[in-house]
């Protein structure tokens, strides 16, 4: 499958029960049946009670526009047989564009540079007698918690999806 282009996504996230489709799928792990979907969207766009009527035609409006149109670029998978919709791994392409767009991703290479700065002097501190040896175990200390900071934030670190309720949000 292609790249989502940057006009696909906001093409798609043009509308809000979209938005919201998205944003309650992942607020149940990902997979929904689709009738708990049109209920969720249903009490969202509501300020009341939902009634099964009210349910009905969610369910109708996501069955036959909003889930396909997000399954036609790839967003979620729709399950006929069992009616349940899945995120798919393109909604991490998404976040990429909308993050690109709002807010820049951490700057590990300034990170690891001011470390470099600080490291260099602190040699330097140690060579002419300033600063005792122990200090290089500090700074080794420093370092290991900034690579593992590194690592946790982009491998290991649950994939949260902020931007999701910030779509929905007023």
């Amino acid at each position: 499958m292609e790249e989502i282009t940057k006009d696909e996504v906001f093409e798609v996230l043009s509308s809000s029960r979209r938005r919201l489709i998205l944003y309650h799928l992942h607020r149940r792990g990902g997979r929904a049946v689709l009738r708990d979907l049109a209920k969720d969207t249903a009490k969202a766009e509501s300020d009341g009670e939902v009634d099964d009527d009210i349910v009905k035609r969610f369910y109708i409006s996501l069955y036959q526009t909003h889930v396909p149109k997000l399954e036609e670029v790839g967003l979620v998978r729709y399950d006929s047989d069992t009616k349940a919709v899945s995120l798919t791994d393109r909604i991490e392409e998404v976040e990429a564009i909308l993050e690109s767009e709002s807010e820049p991703r951490r700057r590990w290479p300034v990170y690891y540079g001011a470390l470099a700065v600080v490291g260099s002097a602190l040699a330097v501190v140690q060579l002419i007698g300033l600063a005792p040896p122990v200090t290089s175990v500090a700074f080794a200390a420093a370092l290991l918690s900034l690579a593992a900071f590194q690592y946790y934030e982009t491998e290991l670190k649950q994939r949260e999806y902020h931007f999701l309720e910030q779509l929905v949000s007023d």
